[in-house]
């Protein structure tokens, strides 16, 4: 397992290569796709909101390990990738999902500390998963056996203009959740082996989807 800085210098050298273009596609081998919208800083209706760092820290990991599809937002174009209607990275998170036949979307977020939970799972009341409910099953039990505070639909369900919901409505044979893990597991040095584990399980249930 890479070490604390390791994991977060990765996110600093990534977005400082790539900040020139709105959003990267990097390839993989299988049939998922991490999403991560929020990994800049962003703007929804004229708010100006905070990037979330330990979004994409989590899945430049992931990809690294499991050589999964990514798709990330890298400049702020004043948008909100997972809020407004329209958006171009969603556009092309369609093309690449039917391009390539990926049966996984995984959108990846940061949820704030102040929250009390460890990890949200956004899955519209379960539409956004009926591809396969056994998979969203495995996860959660995973994150239970190893003592995550863990909540479905609240305070964020994935549904509306998420990316989850987006991909679910056009794609309906592709499981699509929406995953938000609190910012003071990601992101403080103090909670790195509470991250290690969450990795850890994140990694083998990617690994293991088909």
């Amino acid at each position: 397992m890479k070490s604390f800085n390791q994991i977060h210098n990765k996110r600093i050298e990534f977005l400082r290569d790539k900040s020139s273009k709105g959003h990267v596609i990097i390839q993989g081998n299988n049939k998922v796709i991490i999403s991560v919208p929020h990994g800049v800083d962003q703007v929804r209706l004229g708010r100006h909101k905070v990037r979330e760092i330990g979004s994409i820290a989590t899945s430049l990991f992931l990809q690294e390990q499991t050589n999964c599809y990514l798709i990330a937002k890298t400049k702020n174009n004043y948008d909100d990738a997972n809020f407004d209607e329209k958006s171009l990275y969603k556009q092309d998170l369609l093309r690449c999902v039917e391009k390539n036949n990926i049966k996984y979307v995984v959108d990846i977020h940061g949820l704030a500390e102040k929250r009390g939970i460890d990890v949200n799972f956004g899955t519209n009341l379960g539409q956004n998963i009926k591809a396969d409910e056994s998979a969203f099953e495995n996860l959660y039990q995973a994150l239970i056996k190893n003592n995550f505070v863990i909540s479905i639909d609240q305070p964020f369900m994935g549904g509306g203009n998420t990316i989850s919901n987006f991909i679910q409505k056009i794609r309906k044979d592709t499981f699509s959740l929406q995953i938000e893990i609190n910012c003071a597991i990601t992101n403080k040095r103090e909670n790195f082996n509470k991250y290690q584990c969450l990795l850890k399980i994140l990694m083998d249930w990617v690994n293991h989807l088909k």
